[in-house]
């Protein structure tokens, strides 16, 4: 028996040896030989090849420990070898075959690397639990370099493939050296001490629910650009720049990136594959003008740290929506305590003087402003549609004097119906678009489409980041709350109709207030569907349309015929939209420049028609009876300057001054977040208005009702929390979606909410509340004759 194996062995070697020296000859003549020889893993090898040596290896384990790991094989050579005659490395396996090539050339438009030294995670086709048979890899080496190539070459085994929950990974990649690991969605990775005849299903580690669902998240403290991309549990794994878009999800990233992923996207788990980028124009936007070029050395080693954690239930999930719609009952029920224990039966105004000036600082009664004659109004129409009358207003003003036509309520009406065209008009679009946007972010599986704040972004469905759509809901609900209360109030004043006391109550405005508070929340919740910079006018058209409302109303309040109309007023704001959208579109310096003056200029315009209440007109005339006023002067310099309105003097003044103050920041960053700075020209101008108001009032001896401070207080409250969340936003539009990634952060409130969520929240209060304030300041007026009403 002995003898027989002997002979065996002999046999065997002799066929060995003969296969090891084999050779033939090319069609060119040349003589090939093929090395073949079986290696240990972790064993670092040198070999050397030319064009008439190829090497091939096969590969053997002192234990079968590791075999349900995949395979890492490690490639490296010398400066020997050239461009021209590059060295070849196929890794050959049952289920696939792999190939490379030495040296790695990788180039860009402005740059240019080389590497002699590359490194590749083979996929586990035999990798898993349920191994039958031992799969390892074959390698071989050939090159058409006439000069010998030393290469070295080692094998191992990635004994950190499998992902474990709430375990921090840490890892360095190059450009040449992509990594990935699996993570199951079924089971724990089999323990590293578990032997291969002892491999059974292991437990679960923690108990899921249906459907599964965890967030990846990845750090780094380099800036250099990477790619981080989810892919299915089959082969081949992409892990290269070029070809990584093809399968899954993908991410650029330089600090921070995540994405919440579910067993519905990937039913039994998924590969979290990492790659260094060749450049970092992708992450940084700017882009290099000089070429270089430079050998591959420690220049893009970029160090990762990530770990997965577990999601929240959907239970946690009903807790949260639950908790906002208690917070918003909670709101409307203190705005009706506030309104029912602040209102008397009956308010009585002390008049102090028997004909009140609009201001105290005002000069003797028969006083004529500069410019105040007669002022033809095109829309001033008599009651049976004659041609355009004459107004002649008396002096000292009152709301009685501005208030000739007994059609306001039809014409305040028009705003709000304008409102709800414009509404469903453009809404009905940026549905459309929006749903469109996330579909094809599933579809080509880029993440970069869509600025979420990934750490915190909840899916339910087919919504993505559900917690930031949800949280509009309050601008919805507070809405249509407010609408409600305008109608009641409006009942209840049809008794005093024909009555000139009070306020002329424009309800359709205030109408409209409460629609463009609702449509601001449909609209938000649209952009988060998918929020970048090419939608973000979604989410801010119609606070644009909130400010100007209330300015109108405020000017409404003492000046009810010389208000802008329903269709002026929303081509204002169509004008407006339009300078937002080429400023985010094409965001200049010379754009900033034109957007400054035409920003300055209308601040000086408004300014003459609110000082002289509307009887300013900008005509050639002007000048000349500005100087023939100067030259007829009586007195000294500074008495013809000094202002006759002097609180309404002083008060434009301040609201000027903030102008320029924005504008002179607008310039000094002039950034491509035009919308924001818009945004915050009118949000601050309308503050300003309200806050001049109640001064106005305070210096005509007007009372301002204890409902109405304290809706005051609380909106001032709630803005300021607003504000605050609002400047800690996780996510920028106006970066790369790399560097925005910077701004993620995991969720703050609930395990579910963000500050982004919270600002929703809290802005839809204040704007709540401070129109409630709009809505009753001047209810201590009510029973008030309206010639006793002052203008200013």
């Amino acid at each position: 028996m002995l003898t027989k194996s002997l002979i065996v062995s002999v046999v065997l070697y002799g066929l060995l040896n003969c296969i090891v020296q084999s050779s033939f000859f090319g069609e060119n003549g040349t003589k090939r030989n093929f090395v073949y020889n079986v290696y240990e893993y972790d064993t670092l090898i040198n070999i050397t090849v030319n064009s008439t040596t190829e090497q091939i290896l096969d590969f053997n384990e002192t234990t079968d420990k590791w075999r349900h790991l995949p395979t890492r094989v490690h490639v490296s050579t010398t400066d020997v070898v050239d461009g021209d005659h590059p060295v070849f490395v196929t890794a050959t396996q049952q289920k696939g075959v792999s190939s490379w090539e030495l040296p790695l050339v990788m180039q860009t438009s402005n740059w240019r690397w080389r590497t002699n030294d590359m490194a590749r995670t083979l996929c586990p086709h035999d990798a898993g639990p349920n191994i039958t048979t031992v799969n390892r890899p074959t390698i071989q080496i050939t090159t058409s370099n006439p000069t010998d190539v030393p290469v070295s070459i080692k094998l191992r085994r990635v004994t950190d493939f499998f992902i474990e929950v709430d375990k921090e990974v840490y890892l360095n990649v190059t450009p040449s050296s992509p990594k990935y690991y699996y993570f199951s969605f079924s089971s724990d990775p089999p323990p590293n001490n578990t032997r291969t005849t002892d491999l059974q299903l292991p437990s679960l580690r923690f108990n899921y629910t249906i459907p599964k669902s965890v967030i990846l998240i990845v750090e780094s403290d380099d800036d250099i650009c990477a790619v981080i991309s989810i892919q299915n549990n089959s082969c081949p794994v992409f892990d290269n720049e070029q070809d990584v878009n093809y399968q899954g999800y993908h991410l650029t990233m330089m600090n921070k990136g995540g994405i919440t992923l579910t067993q519905s996207m990937f039913p039994v788990g998924f590969y979290v594959v990492f790659i260094v980028k060749q450049s970092d124009e992708d992450c940084t936007g700017a882009r290099e003008t000089t070429l270089k070029e430079y050998n591959m050395g420690t220049e893009r080693v970029k160090s990762f740290r990530f770990r997965i954690i577990p999601t929240i239930s959907y239970a946690e999930y009903v807790v949260a929506a639950l908790v906002v719609l208690a917070v918003l009952m909670l709101l409307l029920a203190l705005t009706a305590l506030i309104s029912c224990f602040t209102t008397k039966c009956t308010e009585q105004v002390v008049v102090i003087d028997e004909d009140p000036a609009p201001s105290t600082s005002r000069g003797p009664s028969d006083e004529t402003p500069l410019f105040a004659d007669k002022i033809p109004r095109s829309d001033s129409f008599s009651s049976d549609g004659s041609e355009p009358r004459e107004l002649v207003l008396a002096q000292p003003l009152t709301v009685a004097g501005l208030n000739r036509r007994p059609t306001y309520a039809r014409r305040s009406d028009r705003y709000f119906w304008s409102a709800l065209t414009v509404a469903v008009v453009y809404a009905l679009p940026v549905v459309q678009l929006l749903f469109m946007y996330q579909r094809m972010v599933f579809q080509t599986g880029n993440q970069d489409l869509c600025y979420y704040n990934f750490f915190c972004a909840h899916p339910l469905g087919p919504l993505a980041d559900f917690n930031h759509v949800y949280s509009n809901i309050g601008y919805v609900l507070l809405g249509v709350a407010f609408m409600a209360q305008v109608r009641v109030r409006q009942v209840a004043q049809r008794k005093k109709q024909g009555a000139e006391l009070g306020i002329p109550p424009h309800h359709g405005i205030f109408y409209s207030m409460g629609l463009a508070l609702s449509m601001e929340g449909i609209l938000s919740a649209c952009y988060h569907l998918c929020p970048n910079k090419m939608n973000f006018q979604f989410d801010s058209s119609f606070m644009y349309v909130i400010a100007v409302l209330c300015m109108i109303k405020l000017y409404q309040n003492r000046h009810p015929e010389v208000n802008a109309n329903a269709h002026s007023t929303f081509m204002l704001l169509a004008v407006v939209m339009t300078i937002g959208l080429f400023g985010i579109m094409y965001p200049s310096v010379y754009f900033w420049v034109f957007f400054t003056v035409l920003h300055l200029t209308t601040c000086f315009m408004l300014t003459m028609k609110i000082y002289y209440v509307g009887q300013f007109k900008f005509e050639g005339a002007i000048f000349g009876r500005a100087i023939n006023a100067f030259k007829s002067r009586e007195g000294s310099i500074i008495t013809f300057l000094r202002p006759s309105y002097g609180a309404r003097a002083i008060l434009l003044a301040v609201a000027n001054v903030a102008n320029w103050a924005l504008a002179a920041y607008g310039m000094y960053e002039h950034n491509k977040d035009l919308a924001r700075h818009l945004l915050a020209i009118l949000m601050g101008n309308t503050v300003l208005y309200l806050l001049g108001y109640v001064i106005m009032k305070l210096v005509n001896k007007e009372k301002v009702p204890v409902r109405a401070w304290m809706f005051c207080a609380l909106a001032h409250l709630c803005w300021i929390v607003a504000l605050y969340l609002f400047l800690d936003g996780h996510t920028r539009w106006a970066d790369t979606p790399a560097q925005s990634r910077r701004r993620n952060a995991v969720c703050s409130s609930l395990q579910f909410f963000d500050s982004h969520d919270l600002w929703h929240a809290a802005s839809a209060a204040a704007l709540y509340l401070s129109f409630n304030m709009l809505l009753t300041i001047d209810d201590p007026l009510a029973d008030t004759p309206r010639e006793l009403i002052p203008v200013f």
